[in-house]
């Protein structure tokens, strides 16, 4: 299988997005809330609503990051926090490079969708599904695509997203136009490169930004945007932000993980979590030296369970903060 779309699609290195002003709300049930009743997981620019402010929490997070690396197997951490409701933010190390990894897939994602808004038709074309051994899973997630089947554009794109599938990543980038592609990096201010952009360097604020961008529905229309959003609620890798947020509240998030030379390791996940009352943007993204990559699941979850506790503390002062259990 000939890959030479999907190189240039994974060639990614770039500028980071001017910060969007967002003003968003959330309904009963942890669910966000919406100018209308036919989206979950966007807020295209909601105006007019106030909300309680957070007091930062950076320090707390700074100090489990410290542990860690005193721990061993986790040598440095990065993380960019922003309330979607209003506004505050802060960051550890987020200018600190790392390799994306699989959070490439999202654009490639958004390009189609992008597509789709004047050619639906994109989404419905069959395409095989075959394995190449270039584009070996890193073993974090489950596969469930089978070899030699026809699936249409866009169920492969859920399976890229929720599975971190490479090979569907590869059929894909393979079967869109070059110009999709470099239309969607341009947006965000990315250029291709001639490198493989798992292996090159990018800092955790380019990737968060691009959840936001869907949340606001800045860039695709709120059809796909929402549709956007819904895949990355369904991926299947579990034990980083998800395992810190209690299962009532939805969480749309991608991780990347990457083993480099030797046992060097990087693992990363970026979400938005729909807490009740104050949703929020979380990007952590880790390095370190290890056979598997527990250590560095282990840190990003402690990190989702002091947000999640901080978040609803603060906004939920007449009942105790619902906190998630870490194993």
């Amino acid at each position: 299988m000939k890959h030479s779309a999907t190189k240039a699609l994974f060639l990614l290195a770039g500028a980071l997005l001017t910060p969007l002003t967002l003003r968003a709300g959330v309904s009963e049930g942890g669910e966000p809330a919406r100018k209308s009743h036919e989206h979950r997981f966007i807020n295209p620019l909601l105006e007019h609503v106030k909300f309680k402010e957070l007091r930062p929490f950076k320090t707390k997070i700074q100090e489990k990051i410290e542990q860690a690396v005193k721990d061993g197997g986790v040598d440095s951490a990065a993380v960019y926090f922003r309330s979607l409701s209003e506004g505050m933010w802060f960051g550890i190390n987020e200018r600190e490079p790392f390799s994306p990894a699989s959070i490439m897939k999202v654009p490639i994602m958004m390009a189609y969708y992008k597509m789709a808004e004047k050619d639906p038709a994109i989404l419905g074309k069959n395409l095989l599904y075959m394995t190449d051994p270039q584009d070996a899973a890193e073993g974090v997630t489950p596969r469930t695509a089978v070899p030699g089947k026809l699936y249409t554009a866009e169920q492969l794109i859920g399976i890229m997203i929720s599975e971190s599938d490479n090979s569907a990543a590869a059929i894909l980038a393979d079967n869109i136009p070059a110009d999709g592609l470099i239309n969607t990096f341009g947006f965000f201010g990315m250029a291709i490169t001639g490198k493989d952009a798992r292996d090159s360097f990018d800092s955790l604020k380019t990737s968060a930004s691009l959840l936001r961008v869907l949340y606001n529905s800045s860039y695709l229309n709120e059809e796909f945007s929402e549709k956007a959003l819904e895949h990355l609620s369904n991926c299947t890798f579990t034990d980083g932000i998800r395992a810190g947020v209690p299962a009532e509240y939805a969480v749309a998030h991608k991780f990347g993980a990457r083993s480099l030379e030797g046992d060097k390791k990087q693992l990363h996940d970026v979400a938005i979590v729909y807490y009740t009352g104050n949703p929020y943007l979380l990007s952590v993204m880790t390095k370190g030296i290890g056979k598997d990559y527990s250590n560095l699941a282990r840190l990003i979850r402690e990190i989702s369970s002091i947000t999640f506790r901080e978040v609803s503390s603060q906004h939920d002062s007449s009942s105790e903060a619902k906190t998630a259990v870490i194993e």
